[in-house]
């Protein structure tokens, strides 16, 4: 499975951009395709139970890479508080609950804080999702929980990788880090 290997296109696309100890995703998004309904509903109508569902499945096809051993934490990307509030949850966190409960790795959803509120990444252009936008995120330093830190990073969809990247370099700041990220799915 491509997405089992260590050099798989995720891996390819944050190449040069930051240091992972591993990266991929499940799924292969095209629009008006299948997983596009998919990740639509789970977003933008209020079925928040297939980031779960989907993270079952995901966990199953990664459940014999040896990586899973040093994860600490399950760090979901954040949400904007207002952004939170209006959709009532952040789609990422039953993918996290899946993992969590899988590989019996804690989740913390407080570690990472989207301190701007910024337009959907579907509003944007390739150009715009690139912008480095390591300001839009920040730490909660009072979360932090191990000595060692070897975080998993989850977000839903992966496009340009901009918001993935701008995480990975806050959770870097902290010495002794370490990154692994996944995604449910990723754009062609």
């Amino acid at each position: 499975m491509e997405h089992t290997n260590y050099e798989n296109t995720t891996m390819m696309k944050f190449y040069g951009r930051i240091p992972l100890e591993f990266g991929s995703c499940m799924l292969y998004y095209s629009k008006g395709g299948i997983v596009q309904k998919l990740l639509h509903n789970l977003k933008y109508n209020n079925h928040s139970e297939i980031s779960n569902f989907l993270g079952r499945m995901y966990c199953y096809q990664l459940t014999d890479l040896p990586i899973f051993s040093n994860i600490t934490e399950i760090i979901p990307v954040p949400l904007h508080k207002k952004k939170l509030k209006k959709r009532g949850y952040n789609q990422v966190i039953g993918f996290a609950e899946a993992l969590s409960q899988h590989f019996g790795i804690p989740i913390n959803d407080k570690l990472l804080i989207k301190r701007l509120k910024t337009t959907s990444q579907t509003k944007k252009n390739r150009f715009q999702r690139l912008k480095n936008n390591t300001e839009e995120f920040a730490l909660d330093n009072k979360q932090l929980n191990f000595e060692t830190n070897n975080f998993l990073l989850i977000d839903d969809i992966l496009t340009t990788g901009g918001t993935l990247e701008a995480c990975s370099k806050i959770l870097l700041k902290i010495p002794n880090s370490k990154i692994t990220i996944l995604c449910l799915a990723s754009t062609i």
